[in-house]
């Protein structure tokens, strides 16, 4: 069986589903389901967690090819999951995307309201209500995933993050990827995740890799039935849907996922208020600085310049 070498990280919302799709189709590498969350122990992500078995049981088909990944959205956020990663594979590749907070802070506020993780609809009382969350006295929906889901400004202090990778690492093996450059020349981007992992930057069927897949994009969604979606975000019945564990009622998980997938509608997602947003834009300056720092880039411009 093939071990993973190759870890996609970066926040929900930062552009990992649709960097995963496009290396799920390069000859060279090979890529498990997404979301495994094996590492970071400290996350709670599935409670009980998934074993060191069930993890690697999502490899036995990976063929014989120079990398083999998985991409796990909190695995940058997590303090643990860095020198965990380590542990197992000390030679992994680490791919990671860093998108602008508000932005992404906006899109992950209405991920969350429409997973369940989030019960305040509005983005901005979502964000003010961060501090009461802390100390209790504003209670928290009773399944997030992970614990600390809803530390918005935690989320995108970006710069010890990143950080803990360059020092478990080394700085010269882990590649960060900025959203706006994936945005603006995904083929460049692609190239150069290409170069990072030593395997092939030209192939046959390289502009197929580019083909439109809403699936992997960061599209909008509500449900159609609150009721259904409060049901499939329950423990037990999410760590079936991520294969966790088995279920005792053959074909449930199929169930599942259908009623997951018929419950989704796609909606245009409001737009932030421009107040809210040059208020965001001031109090995340000091991260964007940091990290700036650190990769030695001006991300200035995430802050109005």
């Amino acid at each position: 069986m093939r071990k993973p070498n190759l870890f996609l990280v970066g926040h929900p919302r930062s552009g990992s589903g649709q960097m995963n799709g496009y290396l799920a189709k390069h000859p060279d590498i090979w890529m498990a389901k997404k979301e495994l969350h094996y590492f970071g122990s400290d996350l709670g992500y599935h409670v009980p967690g998934r074993t060191l078995e069930n993890y690697e049981s999502f490899f036995a088909e990976a063929p014989d090819v120079p990398r083999v990944g998985e991409a796990s959205t909190w695995y940058l956020f997590s303090e643990d999951a860095a020198r965990e990663i380590h542990d197992y594979c000390p030679t992994a590749g680490v791919v990671m995307l860093l998108r602008n907070p508000i932005s992404l802070l906006h899109s992950l506020h209405a991920h969350f309201v429409f997973r369940g993780d989030e019960d305040i609809a509005d983005f901005g009382a979502a964000i003010a209500a961060e501090d009461g969350r802390a100390d209790g006295s504003i209670a928290e929906p009773p399944h997030r995933i992970p614990r600390e889901a809803l530390r918005y400004s935690k989320m995108v202090r970006y710069a010890p993050q990143v950080k803990r990778y360059f020092e478990v690492f080394g700085r010269e093996n882990v590649h960060v990827v900025i959203n706006d450059d994936f945005r603006k020349d995904a083929r460049a981007v692609y190239r150069g995740v290409c170069r990072y992992l030593g395997v092939r930057e030209d192939f046959d069927g390289f502009e197929g890799v580019f083909d439109v897949d809403k699936r992997a994009r960061n599209s909008n969604r509500t449900v159609y039935f609150r009721p259904v979606q409060d049901f499939l975000i329950h423990p037990e019945r999410q760590q079936v849907l991520e294969g966790v564990r088995k279920s005792a009622v053959p074909g449930y998980r199929f169930s599942l996922r259908a009623m997951r997938r018929l419950n989704i509608k796609y909606v245009d997602r409001a737009p932030m208020d421009a107040g809210l947003k040059s208020e965001l834009q001031e109090r995340y300056r000091p991260h964007v600085d940091e990290l700036s720092e650190l990769l030695d880039r001006d991300l200035s411009h995430w802050c109005g310049g």
